[in-house]
């Protein structure tokens, strides 16, 4: 499934449940039934030896404000249905980044790669 959304541009293996919150900011909710999670950001890859891991998530979070210039995102990655059950959050501008969310056989891969072709 590729998602886009004003800058946002999102790759994924698993569905995206698009929710409005409100007039300027979209909830998108990706199930991937308590899975580990192994992130993977290009810029910080000549620092970090491997990856950054996170256990046991439920449900991936992503909230984007859909104001014009506006291409900051906030990522959760949550323990349970509940909105306030984030395990960890970060903020991301992805005016030249997209997502890339792959199912493997036993966990999923989230890479945050700069934009195509660069």
């Amino acid at each position: 499934m590729v998602y886009k959304k004003s800058n946002l541009k999102i790759i994924s293996d698993f569905e995206i449940n698009e929710k409005q919150k409100d007039e300027c900011n979209v909830d998108l909710l990706i199930p991937i039934e308590y899975r580990c999670v192994n992130l993977y950001i290009n810029k910080l890859s000549k620092c970090l030896n491997s990856r950054i891991q996170f256990i046991t998530v439920k449900n991936i979070l992503i909230r984007l404000c859909t104001m014009e210039n506006n291409n900051v995102c906030t990522i959760h990655f949550l323990s349970d249905s509940g909105n306030q059950s984030s395990i960890a959050n970060f903020e991301m501008d992805y005016s030249k980044t997209y997502i890339e969310i792959s199912n493997k056989e036993f966990f999923v891969d989230m890479r945050l790669h700069d934009e195509e072709g660069s």
